[in-house]
């Protein structure tokens, strides 16, 4: 088990830093200087990079999976509630104080739009949120039938790509279920045959490599126009994700042990990270503007820029009882 957790820290580690990638990608597109001819490049890459957050979705899943299928529900759905739930909310309080400041919303408006019907970048809290309901109901059932990986699929991907039709009333319509369930059926499976899927997992590399740049394909195919603006979840993309999340794992495997102090703390304050970095985000061209040219440079900079301040914020409030709550250590907890 603690070679587990070990590895799936690297994991987590991994996708934070794609996700980190990702929003330096995204505030870059929207700089006044950037032409079309970069804007559709940066549209490409940016999809490159957009498994971050699906991957840390089914990280969550398989990590839940393996540690709390036979935990009290009492006590597997206060935890959740204490470590997941609770730092979302008093971050989305802090988020809203903010908003209402530099915008014509007020407090309450600014806490209905973001944190209740999750139009901001901490959205994601609610899908997990969701699957910890979903988890007292169904999990053990993802046990026995791998078809409904399938069949989950097929439900996610019709649904995205019609989501026009099935809106979410009052939510966000990239928080719901549907959108998320072939994470969830994956990660589900994974987790009760997580010994197995990982023996296949380092036999066959070279092909689960392989499968990933294949995977992209049908995007590329489908891709009708490139625009500033993408969606978080793009129902060609869905085999993508589920292939680059098991080439991070395959990478995984090689890397644990390395620098296994400065992963251990990554991943400790990791939640806290993907909700505060993009907070930071927006200012890392004020330092590192001069770089806008040398993209290697800036996304080298900007990484340790954004990791540095997020993890020094979450060291500060470790420190504290009262704003510990708010580092929603429980997703490798």
């Amino acid at each position: 088990m603690k070679t587990t957790k070990s590895n799936h820290q690297y994991i987590f580690v991994i996708l934070i830093v794609v996700t980190i990638i990702s929003q330096i990608l995204l505030s870059y597109t929207f700089r006044s200087g950037v032409d079309d001819n970069q804007i559709q490049t940066l549209f490409w890459i940016r999809h490159l990079f957009s498994f971050g957050l699906p991957g840390i979705i089914i990280l969550w899943q398989i990590q839940d999976t393996i540690l709390h299928t036979k935990t009290k529900v009492s006590t597997y759905l206060w935890r959740n509630i204490r470590y997941i739930f609770i730092p979302y909310i008093l971050l989305g309080i802090v988020y809203s104080l903010y908003n209402s400041q530099i915008s014509t919303e007020s407090f309450k408006e600014s806490f209905i739009n973001m944190v209740i019907q999750g139009n901001w970048h901490g959205s994601f809290v609610l899908v997990i949120f969701q699957f910890t309901i979903l988890n007292l109901f169904f999990r053990k059932i993802g046990r026995y039938h791998k078809t409904m990986v399938l069949v989950s699929f097929f439900i996610s991907i019709t649904y995205l790509a019609n989501d026009a039709i099935f809106q979410y009333p009052f939510f966000n319509n990239d928080v719901n279920l549907l959108s998320w369930l072939f994470f969830y059926c994956l990660g589900t499976y994974i987790g009760y045959h997580y010994q197995t899927l990982k023996k296949l997992i380092k036999e066959n590399q070279p092909l689960i490599v392989l499968m990933t740049i294949l995977s992209f394909l049908p995007f590329i195919y489908f891709a009708e126009a490139y625009s500033a603006e993408i969606l978080l979840l793009e129902p060609a993309l869905l085999p993508y994700f589920a292939c680059s999340f098991l080439l991070v794992y395959s990478i995984s495997m090689s890397m644990v042990g390395l620098k296994q102090t400065l992963v251990q703390n990554i991943a400790s304050y990791g939640s806290f990270i993907l909700l505060f970095h993009p907070v930071i985000t927006p200012f890392l061209f004020s330092f590192f503007g001069v770089l806008e040219e040398q993209t290697i440079l800036l996304l080298f900079f900007g990484l340790l820029f954004i990791l540095g301040m997020s993890l020094g914020v979450a060291e500060i409030l470790d420190q504290y009882t009262l704003t510990r709550f708010a580092l929603a250590k429980a997703i490798l907890r």
